[in-house]
């Protein structure tokens, strides 16, 4: 089988605070990148998107066998961002400055990383919001609430962003039983692998229907280094521990 064929999804995390890149990483984005980019005012957030965006098209350049600027994007009908070679997925999130992005075959994906400290009122309040009365029980029952409600909170909107339809007024539809290797939108599975970090929690929803390519199954996730990317970058600050492993629960 072929580079290009491989079934695979690619997982990178890295601290943006301690990132350098080149000075002509803008050059690898499109006109409509660089309009967003430069719209952006707050410098955390500027160069979150710019390194998001910059270590996308460098990952998929060697993948696609484009140069990274010449890596065609569109926005669907529902206003999620697509390569436009069918099969292909990307997805990125980004907490404090924490950025994680992913790139796969397998099938529609998407990334939450959430790293929020939340009062016992606030989760009461969001969850009676947003989670459906049984999520809102096991949340009671928790002893680590704060944690399980940003798990189960990156679930849903992983779920979505896989799906493509946005989280407003859609977390209830996203169901998830703690410990189950999938959960379930508008009957179909999507896969979920993960990730408990230092200070935050990440979960990566592939969309199950079209994991299976070939014959051959899914394939969990391989967990890329920076420091290991043939990349021009400069890594000036600790990253985050990559010695972890996916949460991956029987279904």
């Amino acid at each position: 089988m072929s580079k290009n064929k491989d079934i695979f999804t690619e997982l990178l995390i890295c601290n943006s605070g301690g990132v350098s890149l080149p000075d002509n990483a803008r050059k690898s984005l499109s006109q409509a990148e660089l309009a967003r980019l430069d719209s952006i005012s707050h410098p955390r957030q500027a160069r979150l998107f710019l390194l998001g965006r910059y270590l996308l098209r460098q990952l998929l350049a060697d993948r696609l066998m484009l140069a990274p600027s010449r890596i065609p994007f569109h926005i669907d009908a529902k206003g999620k961002p697509l390569l436009e070679q069918a099969g292909w997925h990307f997805n990125i999130s980004h907490s404090g400055d924490t950025l994680a992005l992913a790139i796969g075959n397998q099938g529609s994906l998407g990334i939450d990383i959430e790293g929020r400290q939340l009062s016992a009122a606030q989760i009461t309040r969001l969850a009676r919001r947003y989670f459906n009365e049984q999520e809102q029980q096991w949340l009671s029952r928790s002893q680590t609430s704060s944690a399980d409600f940003i798990r189960l909170w990156t679930v849903k909107e992983a779920v979505l962003k896989a799906h493509g339809g946005g989280i407003a007024n859609n977390l209830q539809r996203v169901l998830w039983q703690p410990d189950q290797a999938c959960a379930i939108l508008d009957n179909l599975p999507y896969r979920l692998y993960q990730y408990p970090l230092a200070h935050s929690w990440l979960t990566l929803a592939i969309d199950d229907q079209t994991g299976i390519i070939d014959g051959q199954t899914g394939q969990e996730p391989t967990l890329l280094r920076l420091a290991d990317l043939p990349f021009e970058l400069e890594i000036t600050g600790p990253q985050p521990n990559l010695c972890i492993t996916p949460q991956i629960h029987n279904s």
